[in-house]
């Protein structure tokens, strides 16, 4: 007999009782359902949402979705007969049908219970002859059933896989129509039982047993029942990978020392490792099948990871406090073939130990640039400058940058100030074919309007007072054969934006007071860190030339957003100004927190500019948190108490607590530092340093 189970659709969405109206307008736009199915926070049935109820504008969207749930709708149970629907009340046909297992957890849903009732005549006067044919589980097989006429009315799921057909297309076609070797028409016109029969179908040789279907001891149709045999052993071969796969994913998963949890769309557990049960203090059964939800309740997860990205469908990244630790926390979308989002992985890496490693990874630069030192001296300060990309968002920049740099088309590169436009722009000529010609840059900001015209184009001889007698070649001249960079574009005057796009356009200038022109081939990369856009809609830059420039926009985003380039950035600085002052100085991890937590307003000029400061001013070769007082605007954050502590603290923690000692047992200063094994004069030193008076010198 056909169950609830053989027609459902399984692993549906849904919602707990307490997620948002936020969260609930991300799964239906996941989703082309008209409702889903709303479950307790123990995983029971508690009703169904309708999309157009949690669409309408007004509902706050921080509000619970099960405010507007109907509860009116009861769930069939997976196991019932197929007839169950046929009990429905006409409302509930409008609605999905949830299904849920004996003790209430939900394990699929009837999408179109309509559909299905509009068939269950056919399906439940066959029923007791299905159930005759063979007491196994009838949801293993393929089972395709036709009415009289050769029309089908029953087609399911398996059937559908194996004979690559989808069931609600063909539903009263004639089955020869879709399957001319099927035999089920001459089943019902001789009414004659075919056993263990042979059928081709989709290139697939099936087995099949074909019954006629009677009602009132007349023939009222026929069913088939088939199984793919090479399709069986395809998924055991499948399986069989699968598990090798797993296998080698659980071992590295286990590898991996960050805590590792891989999310469906549904934020429910699918996958964790054991670096994420010691941080969480939690066991893999504890965590695997749970919502996200669970986990921030439990504090081993910020609440706003998993939304973040569920809605932006972009990496999100974070530094949180877990259970008295600090974690950078990383969650990246995962999409399919169709860009869908199926999951969400979250990654999370302890800061302090991410700080030990930096000194390890210094040592590793140092020695890699011993390696390099004959190549690099061979090369011009500017091909040394090289871009650090160890974020997405910057790795995506790069291999923009190296594709365009083959080609000469016109560059407009935009970002925030001191995000490194111009390291981009040099990146760009370093990598194109006029690497051997010049690069010019010229900061259109930075000079008066009055000369920028003549240091612009050139002048000839007596243009104007004060010109040279031999004139002038003009920056656009010099960088024929190379790149001429225009850095802060949008400062360009009106009257000069006009002779650049005349020059853009004929390939030709002419000099301040000249009268010929001379052919130029030049390649021109621009930057800003203004709206070009919105300038040209206020009329300050022209829109032709605009357009002119933007033919390949490359958008460096600020280092708040990319803050995994900022230890990579803060090594290369370090060991560049070490290098430059003859130091050999080390930043301690409570530095390095500060630095990670700051949001850096100044982007990579900012950066460099504070670690020169540090490398300078601090005085001993390992940076502090004290040398950064006074010297920047960023806020020292301590380690957590639980974290070991820096070895210069302990002693001077053990010193302080023997002074005290010594103190209270001795008369003087003298027996202190006989009793302490030092000089007088130390132990003066030591307790004016810790503050300790009272003691006699003699």
């Amino acid at each position: 007999m056909l169950k609830v189970k053989d027609i459902m659709l399984y692993n549906p969405p849904f919602l707990y009782v307490n997620n948002k109206v936020s969260h609930a307008r991300v799964i239906f736009t996941h989703s082309k359902l008209k409702s889903i199915p709303i479950l307790n926070r123990n995983g029971s049935y508690a009703g169904v949402l309708e999309n157009r109820v949690i669409r309408q504008e007004h509902l706050p969207v921080e509000s619970k979705v099960e405010k507007y749930m109907d509860v009116s709708i009861k769930p069939l149970f997976q196991d019932e007969s197929l007839s169950v629907l046929g009990k429905l009340r006409t409302e509930e046909m409008d609605f999905i049908q949830p299904v849920v297992s004996r003790d209430g957890v939900l394990v699929g849903l009837i999408p179109e219970p309509q559909f299905i009732a509009d068939i269950l005549g056919d399906i439940t006067r066959y029923s007791e002859s299905v159930f005759a044919i063979d007491n196994k589980d009838l949801a293993t097989y393929g089972i395709i059933l036709i009415n009289d006429d050769g029309e089908i009315v029953c087609f399911n799921r398996n059937a559908e896989k194996v004979l690559g057909l989808q069931g609600k297309s063909i539903y009263g076609i004639h089955i020869n129509k879709v399957l001319h070797d099927s035999k089920l028409c001459e089943v019902v016109k001789k009414g004659q039982t075919h056993i263990k029969a042979k059928m081709q179908a989709n290139q697939a040789v099936l087995c099949t047993n074909r019954f006629p279907l009677f009602k009132g001891g007349e023939i009222a149709g026929a069913m088939g029942i088939f199984e793919d045999f090479s399709e069986i052993e395809r998924l055991n071969e499948n399986l069989k990978n699968l598990r090798n796969l797993n296998l080698e994913m659980v071992g590295v998963l286990e590898s991996i020392n960050d805590g590792i949890l891989l999310l469906d769309n549904n934020g429910i557990v699918i996958r964790t490792n054991s670096a994420f049960e010691a941080i969480s203090d939690l066991s893999a059964n504890e965590i695997l099948g749970v919502n996200y939800d669970y986990l921030i309740d439990k504090g081993c997860l910020p609440s706003t990871v998993f939304w973040q990205v569920m809605e932006k469908k972009k990496t999100f990244h974070i530094i949180e406090n877990i259970k008295g630790r600090e974690f950078l926390i990383i969650a990246q979308p995962i999409f399919d073939a169709d860009g869908k989002l199926m999951r969400v992985v979250v990654i999370l890496k302890d800061i302090y130990h991410l700080n030990e490693l930096i000194l390890n990874i210094q040592t590793t630069q140092e020695l890699a640039t011993r390696y390099c030192n004959d190549l690099n001296s061979s090369q011009s300060p500017e091909q040394k400058e090289d871009m650090v990309a160890s974020s997405m968002a910057m790795r995506r920049v790069v291999s923009l940058a190296n594709k365009v740099a083959k080609v000469d088309s016109n560059v407009l590169i935009t970002g925030e100030t001191g995000v490194g436009k111009e390291v981009v722009a040099r990146s760009i000529h370093r990598c194109s074919r006029r690497m051997d010609g010049p690069f010019i840059k010229l900061n259109c900001g930075a000079i008066p309007e009055n000369l920028l015209e003549s240091e612009l184009f050139g002048y000839e001889a007596g243009a104007f007072t004060g010109a040279k007698r031999e004139g002038k070649s003009g920056l656009i001249e010099l960088s024929d054969g190379g790149t001429l960079f225009l850095d802060e574009v949008a400062d360009l005057p009106i009257n000069l934006q006009v002779k650049l796009l005349r020059v853009l356009q004929e390939r030709e200038v002419m000099r301040v007071g000249g009268t010929k022109t001379k052919k130029v081939d030049f390649r021109l990369t621009a930057a800003t860190n203004k709206d070009l856009e919105q300038l040209v809609k206020q009329n300050q830059f022209r829109e032709d030339l605009f357009y002119r420039l933007n033919v390949v926009p490359v958008n460096i985003p600020p280092l708040r957003e990319r803050k995994e380039d900022i230890i990579p950035l803060i090594i290369t600085f370090l060991n560049r100004f070490n290098k430059k002052y003859g130091l050999v100085k080390k930043i301690s991890p409570e530095v390095i927190q500060s630095l990670l937590k700051y949001d850096w307003p100044g982007n990579i000029r900012e950066l460099e500019n504070t670690i020169e400061r540090l490398v300078v001013t601090s005085d001993s070769n390992l940076i502090m948190p004290e040398d950064m007082k006074g010297n920047t605007r960023i806020d020292v954050v301590p380690l957590d108490q639980d974290q070991p502590k820096a070895l210069v603290d302990v002693l001077e923690e053990t010193e302080k607590r023997l002074i005290i000692q010594a103190f209270q047992h001795c008369r003087t200063t003298r027996e202190m530092a006989e009793a302490l094994g030092i000089s007088q004069s130390a132990v003066v030193k030591k307790m004016k340093k810790h503050g300790i008076k009272g003691v006699s010198t003699g």
